[in-house]
């Protein structure tokens, strides 16, 4: 069986990236999400997840991006620049392996961002994390700790085959791709060790943020042809002038809302026999 899990990432960033993810889930193949506790439209994002028991709701750990800590900035400041994270992964990875961030501030600002989550009452589906920061080693056994502490046993692994390009030709995110993919692969025996589940296939890492209809078909053309449980990674939103003018990271959110919304996406579902699940929805691990 082919089964299928969508999960559009930065549930509670902001209002218009809230939209974009009920849309692409009642009217659409979005299945699942991941809730950013730091994110400006996060008690929206709560009520929207309590009114629709349909989507799934992860955890979406932030380090990166520009964005604000849930912890006294003051308490985390090593993690910090000008008192928000780091713009983008190099940089903190950079920090990271340098020593420059403490431990103590890690784990502390990884705990608050699960409170905050966790003392809501929405169901958790699964861990993942913002520019998959989660997989670095010295992050995952943090994380670890906390699903451990909250019975959450779901976890996304990003390790997308280093031989799809899917129509892009950026060397630099190829090569970060892979990068990652690399870290990866020991995280996987890490979390197996403790126990935790991630889906087989993971995609969308080399189509981040530009993952429109044609770049999903081309996805789900290699999902068609593997049996197991895989993960589609998505960012869809509403509006892409307001939400390039406050996040600079190049998305397409109208046009990944509108891939995720597209007919000829669900009939190629359906002609292929893909089951569409969120993580609450599968129980084996299916890493072997």
């Amino acid at each position: 069986m082919k089964r299928l899990i969508v999960n559009a990432d930065d549930f509670g960033l902001h209002p218009l990236i809230n939209e974009g993810i009920l849309e692409s889930h009642q009217k659409g193949i979005v299945t699942s999400t991941s809730l950013l506790a730091s994110g400006e439209a996060f008690d929206d994002a709560i009520i929207l997840a309590k009114e629709t028991e349909t989507l799934g709701v992860g955890i979406h750990i932030c380090l990166v991006g520009g964005l604000a800590p849930v912890s006294d900035p003051k308490e985390v400041s090593s993690l910090l620049v000008n008192g928000k994270f780091p713009e983008t992964h190099t940089e903190f990875m950079k920090r990271l392996f340098t020593g420059k961030i403490n431990g103590q501030e890690l784990r502390k600002e990884i705990e608050a961002q699960f409170n905050k989550i966790m003392s809501t009452g929405v169901p958790i589906t699964h861990i993942d994390g913002h520019q998959h920061m989660h997989v670095l080693p010295q992050v995952l056994p943090i994380v670890a700790e906390q699903m451990k502490r909250y019975g959450i046993n779901k976890i996304r692994m990003p390790d997308e085959s280093p031989f799809l390009c899917n129509g892009v030709r950026s060397i630099g995110r190829w090569i970060g791709k892979v990068g990652l993919t690399t870290i990866t692969q020991q995280a996987y025996t890490t979390s197996r060790d403790l126990g935790f589940s991630s889906p087989l296939y993971f995609w969308g890492m080399m189509n981040g943020g530009q993952l429109h209809e044609d770049a999903l078909l081309g996805i789900l053309s290699k999902v068609s042809n593997k049996h197991g449980v895989h993960e589609i990674m998505t960012h869809p939103g509403k509006d892409n002038r307001s939400l390039n003018a406050l996040y600079p990271w190049g998305y397409h959110w109208d046009e990944e809302r509108w891939a995720m919304t597209s007919s000829r996406v669900r009939e190629y579902l359906s002609a292929n026999e893909i089951s569409l699940i969120h993580y609450g929805q599968w129980n084996e691990g299916d890493r072997p």
